[in-house]
């Protein structure tokens, strides 16, 4: 059965301690608009079309199951088929770190599983450094920074919800908030990049992973194919001498060459000088679509 034998190819491919990934990638696995992951044993079916069953589940050991339509216009949120709908929060491991995982929180979980070999990375280079995280959802890097070492860590986003959940997932962790090296910072990321600047603060990493379109509270939209180049000029003037900046980009449509241009446009208006640069794929339980584009980048 197609996703028996996924499963069991997935299960050789993710690192110890991680009990949530993607079991099932869509054309990557031979069934286009279908992808299945797995939260602690908590299966999230998300589909393109109006038929989720074009592939068997019967059999398969599982401890809930939740559909989501995969929808442009529409972002519902997921529907529980199997299982108690009340237990809709889960606790998930991935390297060690635990995460909180809503189903019932709307059309996003909580966490980006496309996200772990970076967030891995993190960690390992975090030890020591005041770490900036944009864009920053409920926290995911930040977490993983904090309990790497990281001297600080700054997360900003706008939705004050996700803030709060993202305060969850450190606390989760044991991490004390009560200390001062953690803030969470509600706003527009750039808003806040040029207050930081004036104030010159600087960071030993800064982590950018935008979503393709965004509106603030004032109206302001953010799009990633015309505004990366001045978010990536922004960020580099906050790095160290030495830091890092790890630039991320989802968008389907900008592929990786034009993902390329955009970070050097940027690079060159900030006037900082770039002494590295590596790509990054996706994580190897990420079989079809390679849509997310990572590219980690040294700050001279």
């Amino acid at each position: 059965m197609q996703i028996i034998t996924a499963n069991r190819i997935r299960k050789g491919l993710i690192p110890p301690n991680t009990n949530a990934y993607r079991i099932f990638d869509g054309g990557g696995d031979g069934q286009e608009g279908v992808f299945i992951d797995t939260f602690a044993g908590h299966w999230l079916v998300s589909h393109l079309d109006d038929r989720p069953d074009a592939i068997s589940l019967s059999g398969l050991e599982r401890e809930s199951l939740w559909l989501k339509r995969l929808e442009r216009d529409c972002k519902g949120e997921a529907q529980c088929v199997e299982g108690n709908p009340e237990n809709h929060r889960v606790s998930i491991m991935e390297n060690g770190v635990t995460f909180e995982i809503d189903f019932a929180a709307g059309y996003s979980q909580g966490i980006f599983l496309d996200q772990r070999d970076n967030r891995r990375e993190v960690v390992c280079r975090a030890p020591g450094q005041r770490i900036l995280n944009c864009f920053a959802y409920t926290c995911g890097f930040s977490v993983a920074a904090a309990l790497a070492g990281a001297q600080s860590t700054t997360s900003i986003d706008l939705s004050k919800s996700y803030l709060e959940w993202g305060k969850r997932n450190f606390e989760l962790n044991g991490i004390d908030l009560s200390s001062s090296e953690h803030h969470f910072c509600r706003g527009d990321v750039f808003e806040w990049l040029n207050q930081f600047i004036r104030k010159k603060r600087i960071f030993g990493g800064v982590i950018l992973d935008p979503p393709s379109f965004s509106r603030d509270r004032k109206g302001g939209v953010f799009n990633v194919e015309k505004d990366y180049p001045r978010l990536i000029a922004t960020a580099a003037r906050l790095v160290e001498p030495g830091g890092w900046l790890l630039a991320c980009c989802n968008h389907r449509g900008i592929h990786a060459r034009r993902f390329s241009d955009l970070l050097h446009e940027g690079l060159v208006s900030s006037g900082r000088v770039s002494i590295s640069r590596e790509l990054r794929g996706m994580p190897p339980d990420f079989s079809g679509d390679q849509y997310l584009k990572s590219c980690w980048i040294g700050i001279g």
